[in-house]
């Protein structure tokens, strides 16, 4: 298996999630939660969700995932955030069933880059 930290987060990746899997920048997500169509779903860990969070997340961490009983929320995009991108992806491969899974491109970081506020 390829190395993920070193994957590019784009739809072109090599990793084959052509079917299910896009990539949302800051600025594309925040529109979409201002619309109210993304399911935002942050898979760090608690300790890092408390420490700070983008408005309107739902904490799943990484560590307790379970494909079996992610929600299926097919009226909204589901986006998938971790720190700079790469736990998403690799959350998003076991999600290889689902349509319509989205990651946010950069993670927190690239969020807080583009000047975004995040919950503490």
């Amino acid at each position: 298996m390829e190395n993920l930290d070193i994957i590019p987060i784009t739809q072109e990746s090599p990793v084959s999630w052509d079917r299910h899997l896009g990539t949302a920048d800051a600025d594309t997500l925040n529109a979409w939660l201002e619309k109210g169509e993304a399911f935002l779903v942050d898979i760090r860990e608690p300790h890092e969700f408390e420490e700070e969070r983008i408005a309107g997340a739902f904490l799943i961490p990484m560590s307790r995932f379970n494909p079996d009983t992610f929600p299926r929320l097919p009226d909204l995009k589901t986006v998938l955030v971790s720190r700079n991108g790469h736990r998403a992806v690799a959350v998003a491969e076991m999600l290889s069933d689902f349509d319509g899974i989205h990651v946010l491109d950069g993670g927190m970081d690239a969020w807080a880059e583009a000047g975004y506020e995040l919950e503490e």
